[in-house]
């Protein structure tokens, strides 16, 4: 990613958090027409850029990258399936901070193939979370599988069920009791 394009999704990301509650439609269209004019690319045009910088990102190991693109593709609803693979290669990754965004949005893309990785992720602790008292990050991999709702997801959540760590297990029974 060039630093003309970070700049550019740094000053969207700006204009998008100090606009109160965004909920502006034409302040919201202004905001992202202004960034498409001034980036490199028309992303919703070509939207394997944005996954082509999150790839990169990934193998330059660049936690910054990741964060923009992420961003930038979140902002144009440019995730798709596609990002599954980047996205599950991103989970196991432990030198960025992008976790919780990731799980989220597989929990909105309700993928079966993210079974394995949401629970294995679950039971991680990364050291920048260590202050999170609430496990924010496991209780997210927990909804995404409850999103799913698969047999394997429902299997996964069972294991979480079991857990010694009281937020995941309450949580992970809440998941299968939703039914």
């Amino acid at each position: 990613m060039t630093n003309r394009e970070r700049k550019t999704i740094s000053k969207m990301l700006i204009a998008f958090n100090t606009d109160f509650a965004m909920q502006d439609t034409e302040k919201i269209s202004l905001i992202k027409s202004r960034f498409l004019n001034s980036f490199t690319v028309d992303v919703t045009k070509n939207p394997e850029y944005l996954l082509s910088l999150l790839t990169t990102a990934y193998k330059e190991r660049n936690a910054e990258d990741v964060e923009w693109s992420i961003a930038a593709a979140l902002m144009f609803d440019l995730v798709t399936e596609e990002y599954s693979d980047i996205l599950k290669k991103l989970l196991e990754a432990d030198w960025h901070f992008k976790h919780e965004d990731i799980f989220s949005i597989f929990q909105t893309l309700k993928l079966p193939e993210t079974v394995e990785i949401l629970y294995s992720t679950a039971l991680r602790r990364f050291n920048y979370l260590n202050y999170d008292e609430f496990y924010a990050l496991a209780v997210k991999c927990l909804w995404a599988l409850g999103e799913i709702n698969s047999d394997e997801a429902k299997e996964k959540l069972h294991l979480l069920a079991q857990s010694e760590n009281e937020i995941v297990r309450k949580n992970a029974i809440e998941q299968l009791e939703r039914d």
